[in-house]
Formats: C-alpha cells, structure tokens, sequence
C-alpha cells in the first residue's frame, strides 16, 4: 500500500496528530461487515461459552479532519466523520460500534475506581484522586456546544458517569506553563476534537481520579515539551500524549524520560512508519501504545484483539533496543531486524470502527486512533495507582508479561509497502503490538516491590547486620542487592547480611533492591542510617572508661526520650543494667 500523499511531506519539526474519527452512515448507507459470526459459540481466553457470539465489526465512512495548513504549522492526521448523530447507541449489546464504559470495563475487566471491582459505572465519589492523570494537548478548546467542561458534562449524564468538574476538583486546565489562565487560542477543530476525546476517554475508564489538561500554546514541539514538563508538576501517575512527531528531537528526549511516572504516547495512525520514527513515542522510557481492533461478544466480554491496520510505530532507527526488550526470547525471531527500540510496546483499542464515542461540537462521533489507545493505556496506569518513585513505568510492563496479564495479539499488519519487515502481528511480543492489549491490571503493577523495615544491629566496630522483610515479586525473587553509602556493595538471597571490614567510629548509610527472576529490579527501599560506635562508648571517642561511667551516671534514674545512648540496652530507662552493660566493656575499644 502506498504512503497517501497527506502523510508525505509533513515537516521534520512539526508533530502528527495520531488519531482517526468514524461513524455510522445513516439509513440508506450501505454497511460492510468484514466479521463473520463464528457458529453458537467462541472461545472466551480459553474457555469455550455457549450461546456467546462475537459481534461483526461495520465499517463506517469517515474523511480526514484537517486540510492543508502552512508549512511552519503542524498537521492532525484524524479522520472525522461524514456525519454525526444525535446519540451514540448504548443499548447491550452494542452492535454498531461507539463503546463506552459499558463496553471497555468489560472488554479490559477494569474497575472504575482505583482498588475496586470491574464495573462499568462509580458512584459518585465524595473527593477525587489522589490518583492524576495528565493530558498534554495542543492549543485551546473551541465547540460550537461550549466549553470542555459541558461538553464533558453531556457525555458523562448520557453514560450516568460521575460528574466530572472544575468545582468539584475533578477537571483542571492549565496552560504550558501550568497556570489557568491565560488559556491558549484554539489551533484547529481537529486539535478539539482530540481534546475531547482525550478528556473523556480518561474519566470513562478512571472516574474517580483526577484529570489535569495541559494546553500547549500551540503545535511547535518546544510549547508542546513546555506542557509536557508543566504536567509533571502535577504529580501525575500518567501522562498521556496523543501526538507525535516525525523526526526524533534527542535533545528534548529527558522531559519524557521520568521515573515514578508514567509517560504513554500515541505511535501514529498512518501504518509502521519506514523511517522508524513517531516522537516521542519511540524513546525506550516512554511507554508506545499501538492500536488494535477490539472485536466483543454479544455480552461486551472481550471476543478477540488485532492489530489495527492503520497503526503507526516500528523500528526506530534513532534509538538501540533496551536490555528488557532484548532480553526477551522472542525477540530473535520477533523483535527489531535493525537493532533498533521497537515501539509499540502495548496495544489497546484504535481502530475508528470499534471506536469510542466521544461528545463534541454539538454531536456525537465514533473516534478512533492510537489517540484512543494512549489514554486508554494511561487511565489503566491510573486505576492500578501510583508507582514508587525510581520505578520505570515501561519496564513495568515487560517485567509483569505473562498470559494472564496481557491478550496476545497474534493477527493483522500495519504495513504500508509490500516486503516491509516488522509490521506483522504474530505470537508472543512482536513490533506493532509489543506484548499485545491487557486484561485486567496486573500488566502495571509495580514489581518487585522493594524490601521494607530494614534494621541494623551493632556487632563491633567493623561489622553491623542488616536486616529487612521479605518484598513481593510476582516473578520469584532472584536477590536484594545491598547499597552502601549509595554504591552497591554486595547482594543476598537471605533476608539478612553481615557487613564486615568497617572503618571504626564512622557512620554509614544503606537501601537496598529487590531483583527478581526475569531480572526486574524494584526501586530503592528507604534509607537506612547505622554506625560502628560501640554503644557503651557514651561519648564516641573510640574508648570504653571512666568518662562513659560519668555520662552515664548523670542521667541514672531518668526515664523518656533524651536519654541518649546512655540507655544501652534500650528499654527507655537509665539503670543499673546499663551500668552492667557498660561495665561488662569496660576497658575495651
């Protein structure tokens, strides 16, 4: 299939809008259903449910939702609609596409509310968050309905979703430097169309969280990196970035590259990019979502996942495959022919005839896109909750990859030439679709866990035992790795170590990691302070003698907190076992 010519000469310093709209032809319309339904029953992840049929996918007439702009400007790639309607069809099953919450929970077994049960509708919480997720956008919001806020109210009373609101701490909108006001002017409709579908999409699968939208003042990569980093001030869990660029911009590559954070970007809607680049997408820390066509049975379970034609990502010749991809043992036969960083590395729902559907402009659309699978992947983030700080957010992913945490996705190609390598979906992880759509939420838990309660007990001046509790990892723990004022010293497969060949009199500093056994490593436990004083040496002078039997004595009989090291056995009174203890050392160093 050849490049179309509105996805050539697109500039090398301006971002593609990855996202395509369709929705249904009205009456009279002719409906092409490219699914056929597979007899009276199907196989659910592996279980066979009568009477549970999958539903046949219609295509919908959609046209691009930008025209030409000028050469300094950047171009959205969406495809909207030919028509819109008055109402998206909720009934159950859904037949036609325009899947809200009813049919993503279901589909993806998600909860609404981070810790709660897979449910499509909350309850209306009495406050929002803590759990954030950021949006980064370009330009301001124009509707000829109003504003992003009543816009959002429309969709959420029509899917009986909790308000979502300025006032009730549940909507926040910012500019790039992070402030409310002033607001950016709106580049494009095709820019409004991506907010809303962004905003939406994010409180329909986490609608208890709170969201913070971040309006660069316009396309140019340098507002958009400006809103980017204004979004991390707002402690987010996840970013979600629905944009990209067509030349990787390596100088900007570290206002994406966070930890504790979860940075998810859009791979592009114009099928496996030749070049090897949608920015920031293909940076190794950034999490690249690929597009897939979610197929549902008649009761909104999850039929079947495959790769969406029209998705973007590939092999990046800008940047070398990291070691949690290359480790892989699939990734000899499945991953990057050039060496390169493959992206995506998730996929979720994009294609725009099982789209999302989306309020704006005074009537509803079936949109679709990577810009649909990006916040999809975020909320998800969202919903499992924050991660501890130091954590690698993507490496999360390949850490937990496993049958039950992801759908493989074994089917469907995203190339655009005939002959083109890596753009085949196929069994295990492969380059478009990564380690496929997740189901559930262990895909983001934060594992290993690192270890907790860490203790130190004074052997003599050159030796002091550590101590912790066990962490959790879901894949076995390998060992912990010991640091020692900051520089790993050593590693255990106990939950304990004996630190020998200490200097005398000094203090030290110890964390450790746990590594488990696909080679994850968690991030770092609390600090531990400990220190090779004798602890009948009163006054630390590296000698045991009449000078501690004098501090001693001036505290002898009190009792509390400001004892000191006077109370050497620790039970929060100076007595005579203390005297004892100390006497008992009396003499040594």
């Amino acid at each position: 299939m050849a490049i179309p010519k509105w996805q050539q000469n697109v500039p090398s310093n301006r971002v593609i809008f990855p996202m395509r709209y369709s929705v249904l032809r009205r009456a009279g319309a002719v409906i092409f259903v490219v699914a056929c339904i597979l007899g009276n029953s199907v196989n659910i992840s592996g279980v066979v449910a009568s009477g549970i049929q999958p539903e046949p996918i219609t295509q919908h007439a959609s046209r691009n939702a930008c025209g030409q702009v000028s050469s300094n400007r950047a171009r959205c790639l969406s495809t909207i609609s030919t028509e819109r309607v008055a109402d998206p069809i909720t009934a159950s099953p859904n037949t036609s596409g325009f899947y809200g919450p009813t049919e993503f929970h279901t589909a993806y077994q998600l909860p609404c509310t981070p810790g709660g049960v897979v449910q499509a509708v909350c309850a209306t919480p009495s406050t929002y968050g803590p759990e954030t997720i950021a949006i980064v956008d370009a330009g301001g919001y124009a509707s000829t309905s109003g504003t992003l806020e009543a816009d959002l109210q429309t969709y959420t009373t029509h899917y009986g979703l909790p308000a979502c609101t300025a006032a009730n701490g549940c909507l926040t909108i910012v500019n790039q430097t992070g402030a409310p006001s002033p607001l950016p002017a709106n580049v494009s409709s095709g820019w409004s169309n991506e907010i809303a579908l962004d905003v939406q999409v994010a409180h329909t699968i986490c609608q208890t969280c709170k969201i913070v939208l971040v309006e660069a003042n316009d396309d140019t990569l340098t507002n958009l990196v400006a809103a980017e980093d204004a979004a991390a001030t707002f402690a987010p869990v996840a970013i979600s970035n629905s944009w990209g660029a067509t030349t990787d911009v390596s100088a900007y590559d570290s206002h994406f590259t966070r930890t504790g954070v979860a940075v998810v970007a859009a791979t592009g809607d114009n099928g496996t990019n030749n070049n090897g680049q949608s920015w920031p997408a293909d940076i190794p820390a950034v999490i690249a979502v690929s597009g897939s066509t979610l197929r549902l049975n008649t009761n909104n379970t999850w039929a079947s996942e495959t790769l969406w034609s029209g998705s973007g990502g590939g092999c990046s010749t800008s940047y070398t495959a990291p070691a949690w991809q290359t480790s892989r043992s699939d990734w000899v036969t499945n991953g990057c022919s050039n060496g390169g960083r493959a992206f995506g590395d998730v996929a979720a729902d994009g294609d725009p005839n099982t789209g999302a559907a989306v309020y704006v402009d005074s009537g509803w659309y079936m949109v679709g896109g990577t810009s649909l699978a990006s916040p999809l992947i975020a909320a998800m983030y969202a919903l499992q909750g924050a991660m501890p700080a130091g954590t690698s957010a993507v490496k999360t992913l390949y850490q937990n990859s496993s049958q039950t945490a992801f759908h493989d996705i074994t089917s469907g190609s995203d190339c655009v030439t005939s002959g083109q390598l890596d753009c085949t979906a196929s069994a295990g992880f492969d380059v478009p679709t990564g380690l496929g759509a997740p189901t559930g939420l262990s895909a983001f838990v934060a594992d290993p866990t690192p270890p907790y309660n860490l203790m130190a007990s004074h052997i003599n001046q050159t030796q002091l035992n550590i101590s912790w509790a066990t962490a959790s990892a879901l894949n076995g723990i390998s060992n912990y790795q010991i640091y020692r004022d900051g520089s790993l010293t050593s590693t255990s497969t106990a939950n304990g170590f004996s630190d020998t060949g200490l200097t005398p009199n000094s203090y030290y500093t110890y964390y450790l990691k746990t590594v488990d056994n696909k080679g994850g490593v968690s991030s770092p436990s609390e600090t531990l302070a400990a220190d090779t004083f004798l602890l009948p040496d009163i006054n630390r002078d590296g000698h045991i003698n009449l000078l501690d039997f004098s501090l001693l004595a001036s505290k002898y009989g009190q009792t509390g907190g400001s004892l000191g090291r006077s109370d050497i056995n620790g039970d929060g009174v100076v007595n005579l076992l203390d005297f004892s203890l100390l006497a008992s050392k009396y003499g040594t160093e």
